[in-house]
């Protein structure tokens, strides 16, 4: 019987590694679709840099940074801005997020189904961030008359439909 021990054991481990490294394979294989797909779109690019250059155009925002995410479907696309502002009072940031909210409207290198807005005091912190320096969006929520949208974790989230609702068709 003990010598059946060891069989069992490099059975096991032959069943395991022929599970592992064709789901690995197959990671890889996703990740490189992912990266052909996002780096074949320079539409996507350079409308993200052109979103960037307006944001940063922006009184008192210093520095924003943009980026596209998806859950899983490719028709599925958010927009999530993080602005980095020189004034974090709630006078300074409610037109600041305004505009922000009106030039991510007119973005037009994909169709966002949704958006996210974030707030942080400039400069762009260093690793690990203290998500308690974030803005609280939810204490300008009401100047910003919206008719929807939420704040979660001091992040602002919308859809697509509150934007069209506060600016009109898409440009």
């Amino acid at each position: 019987m003990a010598s059946a021990h060891p069989m069992k054991r490099a059975l096991l481990a032959g069943v395991a590694a022929a599970m592992v490294i064709p789901a690995s394979l197959g990671l890889v294989g996703c990740a490189a679709g992912q990266a052909a797909t996002s780096g074949s779109q320079p539409g996507v690019e350079a409308g993200i840099e052109a979103l960037h250059t307006a944001l940063t155009a922006i009184g008192g925002v210093e520095e924003a940074q943009i980026n596209a995410n998806t859950d899983g479907s490719p028709s599925q696309r958010r927009l999530n801005v993080v602005l980095y502002v020189t004034d974090t009072s709630p006078a300074a940031v409610t037109p600041i997020v305004a505009d922000a909210l009106r030039q991510t409207w007119e973005f037009d290198a994909f169709t966002p189904v949704g958006y996210a807005i974030e707030v942080w005091p400039a400069p762009v912190p260093e690793p690990p961030v203290n998500y308690d320096d974030m803005f609280d969006i939810e204490t300008i929520l009401p100047e910003l008359d919206l008719a929807g949208g939420y704040v979660y974790d001091r992040q602002l989230a919308l859809d697509a439909v509150v934007l069209e609702t506060k600016y009109g068709p898409r440009p």
